[in-house]
């Protein structure tokens, strides 16, 4: 028959532990918790062990209600009860807690998804955790190396999107460095992201890919520079390349905005400005004259 277990401990939810206590401290959560753990024998001569202290150990759990949550393990020690046997006291363990550690596991893995897969900054997610920036992003690297490392990530792409991204501002010590990053256009999620800039750094990955993915990718949409189109003739050459649709859009403005100034600076008193008048970013340009506030007098 299952074992009953209080409210309080269903909503900890931390497999083999019970929550004992609960206290609030500066707008933070305290919770004091021990293992479901009643005995325990010697690793050393497997006697069973007699309770021989309890030490406390504070470890930062998951926010609840918007609040920073400390968790207090009270820990068992355990003494051996053969007095021959060379293992005399231990601490006791759990895999939900490393020794030392400044995050439950279950924190850490949290942490890592809410980098990697909710977007939100190392700094933001410290902060709600109430850890340093240092501690999410050891867990974010540890978490998420696999995760980048799995081949299978990369499966079913069929429309490749490249562009490139400043990560870094120029400083006193380094000039703005760009990444490139590839995205499955499809599915709208990325890929990965490579330092540079360049079509070396595109041909490269590409190259890092199988054959068959290779094949698989029938639409590679890229900005405008040259190197991307290059490396994408090169590396996907059956592959229909298109302009993105954010270039696309930010070139048409770009040349209905030299219109515009072309038209604007014109010099009065041609032929054209009697017949034709130009409105504004946004209007055209059209045969006649009018009294309208717009008529500039000038000509295309």
């Amino acid at each position: 028959m299952q074992e009953e277990v209080s409210a309080a401990t269903a909503m900890l939810g931390l497999d083999g532990f019970v929550l004992v206590a609960v206290s609030q401290q500066d707008g933070e959560l305290e919770q004091a918790v021990e293992t479901t753990a009643a005995e325990a024998f010697c690793r050393g001569c497997g006697v069973q062990a007699a309770l021989h202290d309890r030490r406390p150990t504070w470890v930062r759990d998951l926010p609840s209600g918007g609040r920073p949550v400390t968790l207090v393990w009270v820990k068992r020690v355990w003494r051996c009860r053969e007095p021959a046997c060379p293992v005399v006291t231990w601490s006791e363990t759990s895999p939900a807690i490393r020794p030392r550690a400044s995050l439950t596991e279950r924190a850490r893995a949290e942490a890592c998804r809410r980098v990697g897969q909710d977007g939100h900054s190392v700094a933001q997610v410290a902060a709600e955790f109430g850890v340093a920036w240092r501690t999410v992003m050891d867990a974010v690297v540890e978490y998420g190396t696999p995760l980048v490392d799995d081949r299978d990530r990369l499966a079913g792409v069929e429309a490749l999107g490249v562009d490139e991204t400043a990560f870094l501002a120029a400083n006193g010590r380094h000039h703005t460095q760009y990444v490139t990053g590839m995205v499955d256009v499809t599915a709208a999620r990325l890929l990965d992201v490579v330092p540079g800039r360049s079509g070396t750094v595109l041909s490269q990955w590409l190259a890092a890919q199988s054959e068959r993915w290779r094949q698989s990718v029938t639409v590679a949409a890229l900005d405008p520079f040259r190197g991307y189109a290059t490396a994408l003739r090169t590396s996907l050459p059956h592959a229909t390349r298109v302009l993105d649709a954010f270039h696309v859009t930010r070139l048409g403005f770009a040349a209905v905005d030299d219109v515009r100034r072309r038209c604007s600076r014109a010099p009065l008193g041609t032929a054209a400005a009697s017949t034709t008048r130009c409105i504004g970013s946004g209007g055209s340009c059209a045969a006649g004259t009018s009294t309208s506030p717009m008529w500039h007098g000038t000509g295309c």
